[in-house]
């Protein structure tokens, strides 16, 4: 059985608003990201604590910040909380709140690119209806497992289109008799922050009521989701940036121990993973989204990689495609075809980043065509 795995990397939403990972500290540094667009206080009192961060503890001067690394500045930060050390001027207490600040600044720059640039998304909800038609006509009428994404991506462009799709099908599927479901399945376990919402449901449910699951998983985590650190449950609204909203208590905690509503040990909490070398994958919903990934990248007959450029600071995710992705396995990548300033590529730079995936990939990258050079848009107007 053939099975196609899309991987998808910050790339996959540029064209749509997303930044690309050194795009962030560029629009945290917009004007435009202001009290007029953002509406809170607490954000921009975290950006100007990320300014200063930058300039007066790491003293890198304002004309270098548009080549920062961020895992330069979370590295650091994330070693000295691992070790129960102070960083610079700031002891563990204190270097643990920047983090969290620092971390809802980073869900807010997303948000800014996304929302604030207005660019056109018609090609994700494109790819959105390709994958959603693949996964109901081999998994309803000939129940193959034959298509699965995995990304890298915190934003939820892409999950709000599939959301819609499968939405559509399970609203359909109830007047009938049988009542089949449909579902996004982020493959852990998930729990819906909204009670009158009764369509965010387990995959395996959805395949036992004769339905489909579309298997989308967030290695990095996702804007839409919230875990409860007591009991580890997943809360899940597709929709809305629920990390960017005031954080609710977990329903289950609240009514089985009784505690307070107010209660910091039941309030629920984002749990993106920040660029860092030292990714905390500790939590038990974000372990089951790797051990499926590696499965789903196991059983891939095709890989194709979209906007992805297989940074060396991904080195758990290097290991995970070397080690899951068979040796039978063709890989396909999708390159951008242009440089920043608009310009297209050289040949001589082509060659570069043909060779930089055929170095890792091997035999399993079958030719040079199998490296496309072409947006996003262009790629999914060609399937």
């Amino acid at each position: 059985m053939s099975k196609t795995v899309y991987f998808l990397g910050a790339g996959f939403s540029a064209d749509a608003g997303g930044p690309i990972q050194n795009q962030i500290i560029q629009f945290i540094l917009d004007d435009h990201f202001n009290f007029k667009f953002i509406g809170r206080e607490d954000i921009l009192d975290a950006k100007e604590e990320f300014v200063e961060f930058i300039e007066k503890t790491l003293q890198i001067e304002r004309d270098l910040w548009d080549s920062i690394a961020l895992e330069d500045i979370f590295t650091p930060i994330d070693r000295s909380l691992s070790n129960g050390k102070s960083f610079k001027n700031f002891d563990v207490k204190e270097l643990s709140v920047k983090r969290q600040k620092f971390h809802l600044l980073m869900g807010a720059a997303i948000k800014y690119g996304v929302d604030y640039r207005h660019k056109n998304k018609d090609y994700i909800d494109n790819f959105a209806e390709y994958v959603n038609k693949i996964a109901r006509v081999r998994l309803v009428d000939q129940k193959k497992d034959n298509i699965s994404l995995i990304t890298t991506n915190w934003d939820i462009l892409l999950d709000n289109s599939l959301n819609k799709l499968v939405r559509n099908y399970s609203k359909e599927e109830e007047r009938k008799v049988d009542k089949k479901l449909a579902v996004v399945d982020y493959c852990c376990y998930i729990s819906s922050l909204d009670k009158n919402d009764h369509l965010i449901k387990p995959g395996l449910l959805a395949l036992g009521r004769n339905g489909y699951n579309i298997k989308y998983l967030k290695l990095h985590g996702s804007m839409n989701w919230l875990h409860c650190p007591s009991c580890q449950r997943m809360y899940v609204k597709f929709g809305e940036k629920t990390m960017l909203t005031p954080p609710p208590s977990c329903d289950h905690c609240h009514k089985n121990l009784k505690l307070s509503e107010d209660d910091d040990a039941i309030k629920l909490k984002s749990n993106l993973l920040l660029p860092t070398f030292i990714k905390d994958l500790s939590n038990i919903q974000i372990q089951l989204v790797w051990q499926n990934a590696g499965i789903e990248l196991s059983e891939a007959s095709k890989v194709v990689f979209i906007g992805y450029s297989l940074p060396q600071a991904d080195f758990e995710i290097r290991q995970l495609l070397s080690r899951y992705i068979p040796n039978h396995a063709e890989v396909e990548v999708v390159c951008y075809p242009k440089y920043g300033d608009g310009d297209f590529k050289s040949e001589e730079d082509k060659e570069k980043e043909i060779k930089w995936y055929k170095t890792f990939f091997g035999a399993r990258i079958r030719n040079d065509n199998n490296i496309i050079f072409k947006t996003v848009p262009e790629y999914v107007a060609s399937l």
